[in-house]
């Protein structure tokens, strides 16, 4: 591997949350200065996120001997988006374990953006006020990984289930649709419909 494939941190920045714990777990170094250099460069929250993420994955890869020629970001991309195929994001599951990496172990590993928030104001005293309202567009991505985090849990213990004596089960794909109602004025829609139509027919002024 090159240096400049190397992230690496002063051991005096290691802190107790999260981001902290995992960097120390996985010999991540310069972790802290890369987080503090793209904030300064205007990277968001949700763009950090991918950057501690592909850390934690280049670790992981690199503990299991793997002289990949993968790219990190394209297995990043299939581990976690929503416009991922079950089949392609099960097939790079496999690949992992195939390699000595659980992917369910690995997954426990990655943070959110909310993580990162708290790890910038808490361990590295950067204001991340300027985020601090929700876009609709944030909303969206939240929600997007929260239903395919979901939907994943749901199909893989599903799949899990084939190798019990009675349960039979083709190749399933599980979908998760989430609805918003209103205990005010009783509407209800699809998420989506929701966040597009900025909220139900409530007055707030009212």
């Amino acid at each position: 591997m090159s240096d400049a494939d190397r992230v690496a941190v002063p051991r005096q920045s290691a802190c107790s949350c999260k981001i902290g714990r995992t960097a120390e777990t996985y010999g991540i170094e310069g972790l802290d200065d890369r987080l503090l250099t793209d904030r300064e460069d205007g990277a968001s929250l949700r763009r950090l996120e991918t950057v501690v993420n592909e850390a934690v994955l280049r670790a992981a890869l690199r503990g299991a001997d793997i002289d990949y020629v993968r790219d990190v970001s394209a297995i990043y991309r299939k581990l976690t988006d929503d416009d991922t195929s079950a089949g392609v994001r099960t097939e790079t599951e496999a690949w992992l374990s195939r390699t000595g990496v659980d992917p369910d172990e690995l997954r426990g590993d990655f943070v959110s953006y909310q993580t990162v928030r708290t790890h910038l104001r808490s361990c590295l005293d950067v204001d991340t006020t300027r985020e601090r309202s929700l876009s609709v567009e944030d909303a969206e991505g939240t929600i997007e990984w929260a239903r395919s985090r979901s939907s994943g849990i749901v199909e893989r213990t599903i799949e899990r289930l084939r190798d019990t004596d009675g349960f039979h089960s083709g190749s399933v794909d599980v979908t998760h649709v989430i609805r918003v109602s209103c205990a005010d004025c009783g509407a209800s829609y699809p998420v989506e419909t929701f966040l597009e139509r900025g909220g139900c027919d409530c007055d707030t002024d009212g």
